[in-house]
């Protein structure tokens, strides 16, 4: 989640940022809108806070890691959202030492 330095992102940079299709992000804006709530430019583009990417990183998690119908996965953040969260941002910080590990042990080589 550190990655994530801009104040909004389009929804092309949040699909390259989840590795998911711009439909299915569209589509779980749709299904999780009191998680997902973007802005719109004066175009009418959406624009992401990082805070909506934080949250579809929870829903990502949710379907495609743990096999959460999205009805499932509503109510799994209705009530259990805080502690995901922070089991998420756990997560985040053991892959940043797992990469860094693997850089010094590639280093070595």
């Amino acid at each position: 989640m550190s990655e994530l330095v801009n104040k909004y992102y389009s929804i092309g940079e949040v699909a390259e940022i989840l590795g998911e299709s711009k439909s299915k992000i569209r589509y779980w804006e749709k299904i999780f809108n009191q998680y997902v709530k973007p802005r719109r430019s004066r175009r009418g583009d959406r624009m992401f806070s990082v805070k909506d990417i934080e949250n579809l990183k929870l829903i990502q998690h949710l379907v495609d890691d743990l096999g959460f119908t999205l009805e499932g996965a509503k109510e799994y953040l209705k009530h259990r959202k805080k502690e995901l969260e922070a089991k998420l941002q756990i997560v985040s910080i053991l892959k940043d030492v797992k990469k860094e590990l693997e850089q010094l042990r590639d280093s070595i080589d």
